[in-house]
């Protein structure tokens, strides 16, 4: 299969050349970090980079899948270093290899090289503030965004862009599904297999996982409430012949959301800036998973926030979701121009009663930042009051 070409990763990947912190890219199994450590490999060899001095080691391949050693990983490692010039290290999934965090911070001090990692689990500075000398830089890294998805998927010009979003929302942002798009039987396949790989590579070797067919429930109930306001209890309910323990759910959520599964976004409450105990929202990674473990899936409200989340979250910048009232808003901050935008999201501004849902809660905030309303709704127009309107594909096209 060909590299899908992703410049959003590759310029902050370029931009981070030479730091002395270890670059992590970070995110669910089958997103591209592969490919995008590939692509940066390609970038530096065109910079002008030696071959020999790019050390690049797939560690979920067959070909180590023995490896279980971190002195046989550290002497793996140092054999490749470069006799001459900086090394640059570039690893998938060291995270399987116990000690390697040991590993890698003896190769950076010995041997000075420039180092990237990818995880499909989690990692977090605990993790590894005892063993790296400086706090490592971390990259999440997303499926295909709308933008990126028109660019490969190739539809022919007569397709507009709602009809087009109809597509992305059935086949989801993840870049193998691409290559299988004029095969709906292979893309369901690859689809099937790309999200069992996850829950047995990445979910089920965690602590306490012990029943499959529970985590296969679970998982397709929070997909159905993907974008909702929810808690450990409440998925607990859902459960309606013999419900799990609350810490049982608690577990497999929580190995779920390491996995990068799900996003769980804690909720604040608008009132005393507090949040809420043991609430979140629950955002899929990708809604073609979504589509492929509850069916074909409408523009609703909650996949309009979920659409709105993750554009959020390639952007990079400071998201919060605050509880206001009854329902819950967005804010995005810039924290280096010291600005935010709250936005709410709305199915459709038809009605009054429509308009009044999608506008009370902006109003009920009380500063001067600016305030949004992403809709489906192709005709609104913005409120009298300056609280602006957009439409959801010009929310995911825009710059």
């Amino acid at each position: 299969m060909s590299l899908i070409h992703r410049p959003l990763y590759l310029n902050r990947l370029n931009k981070l050349l030479e730091r002395d912190e270890v670059k992590i890219l970070l995110g669910a199994r089958g997103v591209g970090k592969t490919s995008i450590l590939d692509m940066f490999a390609q970038s530096l060899l065109l910079s002008g980079v030696k071959r020999e001095n790019i050390v690049r080691i797939d560690l979920d391949s067959l070909n180590f899948r023995t490896l279980i050693d971190a002195e046989e990983f550290f002497d793996l490692i140092s054999a490749q270093i470069a006799d001459q010039g900086k090394t640059y290290l570039l690893l998938d999934e060291p995270t399987r290899i116990p000690n390697w965090q040991m590993v890698i911070s003896g190769v950076r001090n010995i041997f000075g090289a420039d180092i990237y990692l990818t995880s499909s689990v989690e990692i977090s500075l605990e993790d590894v503030e005892e063993f790296f000398e400086h706090k490592p830089i971390f990259l999440n890294i997303l499926p295909l965004s709308f933008q990126e998805f028109q660019i490969f998927y190739r539809f022919p010009e007569e397709v507009g862009l709602k009809e087009r979003l109809e597509v992305y929302l059935k086949v989801g942002g993840m870049p193998a599904a691409i290559q299988m798009r004029a095969n709906e039987s292979a893309l369901t396949s690859m689809m099937t297999g790309n999200f069992s790989a996850s829950l047995m590579c990445d979910v089920l070797k965690g602590v306490g996982i012990t029943d499959y067919e529970l985590l296969i429930n679970l998982t397709k109930k929070i997909f159905m409430q993907g974008g909702a306001v929810n808690s450990f209890n409440n998925f607990r309910k859902l459960f309606e012949e013999r419900p799990p323990k609350v810490a049982t759910i608690e577990s497999y959520v929580e190995r779920l959301r390491k996995a990068f599964l799900f996003y769980a976004v804690p909720v604040i409450d608008m009132r005393d800036g507090e949040p809420i105990p043991r609430v979140a929202k629950y955002f899929p990674v990708d809604l073609g998973y979504q589509s492929l473990m509850i069916g074909e899936q409408i523009l609703t409200n909650e996949i309009l926030e979920c659409l709105v989340y993750l554009e959020i979250l390639r952007l990079e910048v400071g998201c919060t979701i605050f509880r206001v009232g009854k329902s819950t808003v967005f804010q995005i901050e810039r924290d280096d121009l010291g600005d935010r935008i709250y936005i709410n999201t709305a199915q459709n501004l038809e009605t009054a009663d429509a308009q009044d849902a999608a506008y009370s809660p902006l109003r009920a905030i009380k500063n001067l930042f600016a305030r949004w309303v992403i809709t489906s709704d192709e005709n609104a127009t913005n409120s009298d009051d300056g609280i602006k309107v957009t439409n959801i594909l010009d929310f995911l096209t825009s710059e």
